[in-house]
């Protein structure tokens, strides 16, 4: 995603770089690193799913990039709401800051008229010194699917009643299956699918900005009606025909997943599933057990033992 921000700032005023540091620098380094190894030690490498709200969230990057994410934190939340602004017409609100690799990446959720999803969006360090509008005109790959993202949204308005009844049975189910989800805290910090709840996310299909500013910008301030509607037609205009993919994480609260036992339940259950008429229609739905526990730093759980059906 980094094309993204680069071809706004390529023409642009770059900051010239951070103010003077004090002489005793190193002190304060060493200072600020037995700090930081503390708070880290105090932090698990892994912890339980519903314990997790984005403790320790830390993506790889650069001592420098962390240190200047931090100061300027910020200035990058304003930066990350007005990229959404400029280019897609929605309100949203940063949720977090984190460097990754040797820059910045800010991480919002929208809630605008309806249009509900996480995303999030990189920066560079120069990007502090970009005057005026983020308004784009990217064609690339990375943001197109950020286009995705935020089209996870409009699916989840366009058939809201019925995304809320999957997530009512999860949650109806939880005791049943021995399941839990994530914490609405670790999504809005660490999450950045799209619509995502405590239990799944919605992948609606790669667009253009384009297509986009054509065909569902002019959508947002519509009724329900309308919106629905609208959301039919871009359908038919953008010959998309296949399924949303609905994807759904589940973590046991048993101490083990038993293959032989949890595989005959977990076919009973996602059956069950099937059987429901009031869920999203031209939806795929996928469900997965993992084990309860998730990595903080990167919040992965891929390594870990999983039944998918």
């Amino acid at each position: 995603m980094k094309k993204i921000i680069s071809s706004l700032v390529a023409t642009s005023l770059i900051l010239g770089g951070c103010s003077d540091m004090p002489e005793n620098k190193s002190t304060n380094d060493n200072q600020q690193k037995t700090k930081n190894t503390k708070e880290e030690k105090a932090i698990p490498e892994k912890m339980p799913v519903q314990e997790y709200k984005g403790q320790g969230f830390q993506p790889h990057a650069e001592d420098e990039a962390i240190k200047f994410a931090k100061k300027h934190r910020k200035e990058f939340e304003k930066l990350g709401e007005q990229f959404f602004k400029d280019n897609f017409s929605l309100n949203v609100k940063a949720t977090n800051v984190v460097a990754v690799d040797d820059g910045v990446e800010v991480y919002v959720h929208c809630n605008d008229n309806g249009i509900v999803f996480n995303a999030s969006i990189p920066f560079t360090k120069d990007s502090l010194g970009v005057p005026g509008s983020f308004r784009s005109n990217d064609t690339s790959s990375e943001m197109e699917i950020l286009v995705g993202k935020v089209l996870s949204g409009f699916e989840y308005r366009a058939q809201k009643e019925k995304y809320d009844n999957l997530t009512q049975f999860y949650k109806d189910n939880r005791e049943k299956y021995n399941y839990t989800g994530m914490t609405k805290e670790a999504i809005n910090s660490t999450q950045n699918v799209g619509y995502r709840n405590e239990y799944f996310y919605i992948l609606y299909s790669s667009r253009s900005l384009n297509e986009y500013r054509k065909y569902f910008e002019p959508l947002i301030y519509k009724d329900d009606q309308e919106f629905k509607d609208g959301m039919i037609h871009a359908r038919k205009k953008l010959n998309y025909t296949a399924d949303v993919r609905v994807v759904a994480t589940l973590f046991s609260t048993q101490k083990d997943i038993s293959q032989k036992k949890d595989v005959l339940k977990w076919i009973e259950f996602t059956n069950s599933i099937k059987k429901q008429s009031n869920f999203p229609s031209q939806a795929h739905i996928i469900s997965k057990l993992v084990e309860n526990g998730i990595y903080t730093k990167t919040t992965s759980y891929d390594k870990q033992n999983k039944i998918e059906i």
